[in-house]
């Protein structure tokens, strides 16, 4: 049987396995983590791990649980030919917005819909059925092949990390989490957090946002009484910013106000709204203290210019996300994401610039920052998953670099390799995330390929 036949008879069991694992809430639940329990990262991750695992024994292949961190499937015997490595985690998925459950995926009009299709369950499991294809078409091949799977790549990849210290590092490996053609630069995933104390009259409360490496959709201040100054700050708002959506309401003897953006990944920022900084807008009309003017002065920009960052280089332009805001007792915390260009020293960067500029509008600066990843474009690995791109998609450019971050970074000889095709819209990180049923198809064809070159 041709291999596009094979690939397309695999599709209905794949889409119901995708159904089966995205069922599952497996986002970072703190109330339930329990390290000593092998469930570092809560109940729902374990439950997503236990899932592949199973999975795994179930088609008769040798596994690994490390620890709860992650895991891994070996699929063939010899030594190792390739890996490939996915993630389980996902981000939180509260219901505002979604047309579904996202934890009930559902397929409308040949897409499937829910919270990790796209980002990472659904890729995963299209490659971890690519390589059980190519073993079952090659059963005499003398490698092996890695199925790697972690549970904390939304947080920091700390899964990972865990599990190169108990297991071999990878000969060659690609991540399907990522975008098509494939990825030979990724920029540095760096991130501050921002924390000032100060008392108001007005302010109770602020919240905005669910994670730092997404645009947060909305964002609530929660003011004192029900002053005529929260009017005119709101019409003075609307006038100013017409294209950024508010409530305001009683309750009690409070006022509560929403403003509502759009949200996106926070290495694509400027596929979102901020709500976070729309409500400093918001906020600076009435209460102009100099920490909320620095986010609606300095932090308004995707790209760094008004705190004098902006740069674009080779991997292409720094971006900047403002992805949780909260205010309570007193205590106003502020979490960027940046995506930094290889060029930039980011220690000189925060140290230099961004932490004294925050503390002149009376803010402590934290940050932490990793590694760009640049691969080489005329190495074998990349070359061989180009070719096995253009055998399907023959149009199109190159290797490409982007700010979003993969387990390439943590893995030996690793890049990231689909499945999003060029202009596509997958939602990952927003509500209704989405996988084109004929993509995956696509995509698992063309994991095929890869697996079939890397393991010659």
């Amino acid at each position: 049987m041709d291999i596009r036949d094979q690939i397309r008879e695999l599709q209905d069991g794949l889409v119901s396995e995708i159904t089966d694992v995205c069922r599952i809430d497996s986002s970072y639940d703190e109330s339930t983590a329990d390290e000593s329990a092998m469930k570092p990262f809560g109940q729902g991750c374990r439950d997503a791990l236990d899932w592949m695992l199973e999975k795994g024994r179930k088609d008769g292949f040798e596994v690994h649980d490390v620890d709860g961190y992650a895991g891994d499937i070996i699929i063939g015997k010899g030594e190792e030919g390739l890996s490939i490595l996915g993630h389980l985690d996902v981000i939180p998925a509260p219901k505002d917005g979604w047309d579904s459950d996202p934890f009930a995926p559902e397929v409308r009009d040949g897409k499937l819909y829910g919270r990790g299709v796209s980002d990472d369950k659904g890729p995963l499991l299209a490659a971890y059925e690519a390589a059980k294809l190519y073993m079952r078409n090659n059963p005499d091949a003398e490698k092996h092949i890695r199925i790697i799977f972690g549970c904390n790549e939304e947080r920091g990849s700390s899964c990972v990390a865990h599990y190169f210290t108990k297991m071999a590092p990878c000969v060659q490996a690609f991540t399907p989490d990522a975008e098509f053609p494939v990825i030979y630069g990724e920029k540095a995933h760096a991130g501050a957090v921002l924390t000032s104390y100060f008392a108001s009259d007005k302010l109770i409360s602020l919240e905005g946002g669910t994670v730092s490496n997404a645009v947060p959709a909305s964002c609530t201040a929660v003011l004192k009484g029900m002053d005529f100054s929260y009017i005119y700050a709101a019409q003075a708002f609307s006038a100013k910013h017409p294209d950024i959506p508010h409530t305001i309401k009683t309750e009690g003897n409070n006022t509560v106000v929403t403003v509502f953006g759009r949200a996106a990944h926070a290495s694509l920022p400027h596929l979102g709204l901020n709500a976070a900084v729309g409500m400093a807008y918001y906020l600076s009309e009435f209460m102009p203290v100099p920490q909320i003017m620095f986010i609606a002065e300095k932090l308004d920009k995707y790209y760094g210019e008004d705190l004098g960052i902006a740069f674009e280089g080779e991997l292409g332009k720094l971006t900047m996300n403002l992805g949780l805001i909260s205010y309570k007792d007193n205590k106003l915390e502020v979490t960027l994401d940046f995506r930094v260009p290889h060029e930039i020293d980011c220690e000189k960067l925060f140290g230099m610039v961004i932490k004294p500029m925050a503390g002149a509008h009376g803010y402590e600066t934290e940050y932490r920052f990793g590694k760009a990843l640049i691969a080489d474009k005329e190495g074998k690995l990349v070359k061989a998953l180009d070719a096995a791109y253009r055998e399907v998609e023959p149009m199109g450019d190159g290797p490409q670099a982007i700010g979003g971050g993969t387990y390439a970074k943590e893995a030996n000889n690793c890049v990231g390799f689909g499945p999003a095709f060029p202009g596509e819209v997958t939602h990952i990180h927003e509500p209704n995330e989405v996988m084109d049923l004929a993509s995956l198809e696509k995509a698992t064809l063309i994991y095929y390929k890869a697996i079939e070159k890397l393991m010659e």
